[in-house]
């Protein structure tokens, strides 16, 4: 009789130490389509053995949302690299984002529970702070997307992801002085040396918390700056972190001391371009941007500053407009319509730059409006141009 409690007992033993996944969790895994994962784990949920199958069945649906994103992103790299126009299922794309980030944080809800020893093993946390880390840009990007779809729901819980996963436990365990040691490595290969410079300035920034960071930050650029002032990789991290911390003055005068030694140097050019729009200098910007323009170096960055070119035209014309106190005459209307017709130049040339119409935002609503006042509400220029800026005329 002992003898056969022993062996039950063996027998039992056995089949817990070799436990296979629960049906539920095998069908889960099987799923072919995110929604069909999804809903079989939504009915399953209770029936899952174990939060160590919860934590699988969520990875599940973070490595299917993936897939789509993979697939997307794809496409969109493949259209930049040939100048092609395949079709890019942005509303999938952006979907599958916000989904991978929602059930990866589920999945580590279940990841950090005990196991049945009571330790905290968890399977899926470096992985999926890996491959989610790269793709918070994307959260940005659906944001934008969203709010063009005036949908402000979901662009506003995209952009609210965005800024709660740069503090998320599941990122902060990221080791950024391996990912430092690693750049400066990289940085030593002369192929690699621009794209590890790049990585080193997001990793450095990835790290600020505080303004005192941001300050300190600012100061590591520009002493690297002055030990190098011909890169313009690093002037151009310099400036941006300049304005971005209301020092708009410091950025110019960096730029200025640039363009004395270099009055044709596109970054210093460009940025500073960028900075008198936005201080409402539309003169002194379209000066420098129409010098940079033929600069530049790549359908990219033609783009960039032909919208710019054709937005500062547009506000141009619409702060003269706003400041005149008489009724528009015929000879005044065409004075302003010349200055419209400028930035529609410009603009026209971006929204042709811009194959896929991903950047629209960029130029589509100055369009709209200088057609507005060129062509009036009704002509068919006008009309196309409010499709793209989402309005109605």
């Amino acid at each position: 009789m002992r003898k056969l409690l022993i062996a039950a007992l063996m027998i039992l033993g056995t089949s817990a130490a070799f436990a296979g996944d629960s049906d539920a969790l095998k069908a889960i895994l099987k799923a072919k389509t995110y929604d069909d994962a999804k809903q079989l784990l939504t009915q399953n949920l209770a029936s899952l053995a174990s939060a160590e199958e919860k934590a699988k069945a969520y990875n599940k649906l973070v490595d299917l949302s993936l897939d789509k994103v993979n697939k997307e992103q794809t496409v969109q790299a493949e259209n930049q690299m040939t100048g092609g126009n395949k079709a890019v299922d942005e509303e999938g794309l952006y979907t599958a984002v916000g989904n991978a980030f929602a059930d990866a944080a589920e999945c580590d809800k279940y990841d950090q529970q005990p196991n049945e020893k009571g330790k905290v093993k968890p399977r899926f946390a470096s992985k999926n702070a890996d491959r989610l880390y790269t793709l918070r840009g994307q959260l940005i990007n659906g944001g934008i997307y969203y709010q063009e779809k005036k949908d402000n729901d979901k662009a506003y819980k995209f952009l609210a992801t965005y800024v709660d996963t740069a503090s998320d436990p599941m990122f902060a365990a990221k080791d950024w002085k391996n990912a430092e040691k690693y750049v400066e490595y990289a940085m030593k290969d002369p192929e690699k040396a621009k794209d590890a410079l790049s990585i080193k300035f997001a990793v450095m920034a990835a790290q600020l918390k505080t303004k005192e960071d941001s300050v300190a930050y600012a100061a590591k650029l520009e002493d690297m700056y002055r030990q190098d002032p011909n890169n313009d990789d690093i002037l151009s991290f310099l400036a941006i972190t300049y304005s971005q911390l209301d020092k708009d003055d410091q950025a110019i005068k960096i730029l200025d001391e640039r363009l004395a030694a270099d009055p044709n140097n596109f970054a210093a050019l460009n940025i500073k371009g960028q900075l008198l729009k936005q201080k409402d200098d539309y003169d002194g910007s379209i000066a420098l941007l129409e010098k940079a323009l033929p600069l530049a170096k790549d359908d990219n960055q033609r783009l960039q500053i032909n919208a710019d070119l054709g937005s500062a035209y547009f506000y141009k014309a619409q702060e003269r407009v706003n400041n005149y106190k008489q009724q528009l005459s015929a000879s005044a209307r065409e004075q302003f319509s010349v200055v419209y017709r400028k930035a529609i130049d410009y603009l026209e040339a971006a929204k042709a730059l811009d194959v896929t119409k991903e950047q629209k935002r960029k130029w589509a609503y100055a369009l709209y409006g200088s057609y507005y006042f060129v062509k009036g509400p009704n002509a068919p220029e006008t009309q196309a141009a409010a499709a793209d800026a989402g309005v109605n005329p």
